[in-house]
């Protein structure tokens, strides 16, 4: 079984944002990013699948 995992990147809720002087966009110099808590929560159920099951895990 082949299993594929999307994932995305989110800022860490401990960084702080700051608005862009333009008011449309922030600033993104020292916002530190993680995964986003449910795409981890996907490569973990999808971890237990493949010790299950066996097969590859892409993310």
């Amino acid at each position: 079984m082949n299993i594929l995992v999307c994932s995305k990147q989110v800022p860490d809720t401990e960084s702080q944002i700051k608005i862009a002087s333009d008011g449309m966009s922030v600033v993104t110099d020292n916002i530190k990013w993680i995964m986003n808590p449910y795409d981890e929560y996907a490569v973990e159920e999808a971890l237990r699948l493949k010790e299950k099951f066996g097969g590859e895990v892409t993310i």
